[in-house]
């Protein structure tokens, strides 16, 4: 059960870090909200990061 608990953890902080890294690239690729949009849907809404 702690190893589950563990396991979710580190993929929730991955999702944060991965988030953060997304919204850094936007702000110096172009800085526009959509693209901040669409990481908080691929990282931290668990939306597909195909589209």
């Amino acid at each position: 059960m702690n190893d589950s608990i563990l396991s979710n953890q580190s993929t929730e902080a991955d999702s944060i870090n991965s988030y953060f890294e997304c919204i850094t690239e936007c702000s110096i690729v172009d800085g526009h909200q959509e693209c901040i949009t669409r990481c908080l849907e691929i990282h931290l809404k668990g939306g597909n990061q195909n589209e």
